[in-house]
């Protein structure tokens, strides 16, 4: 049986429905993700556009969107209440922030949505002392001082 998860707002206005799993769950470090959602580190999970509903609850309510300008990346938020609902990168997937899904589950994340690694760790502006991979921003290993890993 997939995994289904009911999120909302603060409100209650704007509802998401996520089912299975997603493409992948991770702290992103990217200076994209830090300007767009305003955090040093991003925790979220990107999920395939076909997994995730979207349903407006309150006939007042509406999505509204936020372009990260120069990229294709954008932010949604519920224009009743202000809260961050989820956000697109520029692959396409839907990107929902973590804390969603805490906050749905009395504060704790479920297991399948634990982050499995860090991106753009070379573009870090803190350091995170975990067991994780810390990926590059082209794809290699991050070393300890955020260069790329050779061999």
């Amino acid at each position: 049986m997939a995994n289904v998860y009911e999120l909302s707002c603060d409100c209650g206005a704007i509802a998401l429905n996520a089912r299975g799993a997603p493409e992948v769950s991770a702290y992103c470090h990217c200076e994209s993700c830090r300007r767009l959602y305003g955090v040093e580190v991003f925790s979220a999970s990107a999920w395939a556009n076909e997994a995730v509903k979207r349903r407006v609850v309150d006939a007042d309510a509406t999505l509204i969107g936020h372009r990260l300008l120069g990229r294709r990346m954008w932010r949604y938020h519920c224009s009743e209440c202000g809260r961050l609902m989820h956000g697109r990168n520029r692959h396409g997937h839907i990107v929902i922030p973590n804390e969603r899904f805490r906050e749905a589950a009395d504060g704790r994340l479920p297991s399948p949505l634990a982050p499995t690694a860090h991106f753009f760790y070379n573009e870090r502006v803190l350091d995170i002392a975990d067991d994780l991979p810390k990926h590059a921003a082209d794809g290699g290993a991050a070393t300890a001082h955020g260069d790329t890993a050779t061999g």
